[in-house]
């Protein structure tokens, strides 16, 4: 733990010059977030635009990049293996934080596929989607970079407790958040609150005083409470919690379960009551099976858990 926070210490210091370039707005021909809409409203329904290439923005890497990231979150899943899963995050910040500008961005990602019709960004958009239906929040718990760097900062002999009232309220936020998304960018075509996600700014080299601030306040956030953008406003972290409603594989316990709650205590994410897991809160990191062995806890067909219950 203490190497995977000092590496990640390490990107923040490195990165930390070239926020601090772009701290007061946009650059070049940019304008500032706190400036009117470069763009009038438009009501009409998003149309593609003409002569509008099917790869744009390095989609074709993008995709190539999220797909191998998400088969190796799969093996790494049903290996059940935490320590080698950490080492993962860090390579999920280095190539698809740093290296690719962060992608996908949660609170983009949910406007952009509206938006962005008639290119791969649907493709790239629906790899995630696929891996919540095959395995619940795969993307989340592995190869997001925004939720693996709140990860990797946070220190869990500093975590606070949150009671679990106040616990299921916030993360009730997200759901919130992804609807009026939603809504909003059918209605104005336009995205919102782009740069406001923990860490864009930072992946991005530059960002405005808000964002950057916003990054600030959940890197702090990080250190003693785990993941709390994605547990609280992340949108597309919403999305895909509700698809892992209907997972194929999830987390379950076997008949090596001994009803004894460690399982439940050395859960980060809270997703676990009585060797019952919640997939939509569950990042499959494998902290539980860690803990009681495989035989325990591990990913099972959700009709093979069914019969177990029977």
């Amino acid at each position: 733990m203490r190497v995977a926070l000092l590496i990640t210490l390490a990107l923040l210091v490195v990165a930390g010059g070239a926020m601090a370039q772009s701290f007061g707005g946009g650059g070049v021909g940019e304008e500032s977030q706190f400036g009117p809409p470069s763009k009038p409203r438009d009501y009409g329904a998003p149309q593609p635009e003409a002569g509008q290439l099917f790869f744009i923005h390095r989609q074709e890497v993008k995709l190539a990049l999220v797909g191998a990231f998400m088969i190796g979150a799969g093996i790494l899943a049903f290996l059940g293996r935490p320590w080698l899963r950490r080492l993962y995050l860090i390579a999920a910040v280095g190539v698809l934080g740093f290296y690719m500008g962060g992608f996908l961005c949660p609170t983009a990602a949910v406007q952009n596929v509206l938006l962005k019709t008639g290119t791969a960004y649907h493709l790239l958009f629906l790899v995630p989607v696929g891996g919540a239906l095959l395995m619940g929040r795969l993307f989340c718990g592995y190869a997001c970079p925004f939720g693996a760097l709140q990860e990797l900062i946070h220190i869990r002999k500093w975590a606070l407790r949150i009671p679990d009232r106040v616990r299921r309220a916030l993360s009730g936020l997200r759901y919130v958040v992804l609807a009026y998304l939603a809504a909003r960018v059918l209605v104005v075509h336009t995205v919102a609150f782009e740069g406001f996600s923990p860490f864009k700014p930072l992946f991005a080299w530059g960002g405005t005083p808000a964002t950057i601030a916003f990054t600030a306040v959940f890197a702090l956030l990080s250190v003693v409470l785990f993941r709390p953008f994605c547990r609280t406003l992340c949108p597309y972290g919403a999305l895909l919690s509700i698809l892992s409603r209907f997972s194929l594989f999830r987390v379950g316990a076997d008949e090596g379960g001994r009803n004894c709650g460690l399982c439940t205590r050395v859960c980060p994410a809270g997703a676990m009551e009585d060797e019952t897991v919640d997939a939509t809160e569950c990042l499959l990191c494998g902290a539980c099976g860690g803990t009681c062995g495989p035989t325990a806890l591990r990913l099972r067909p959700f009709w093979a858990r069914r019969r177990a219950e029977r």
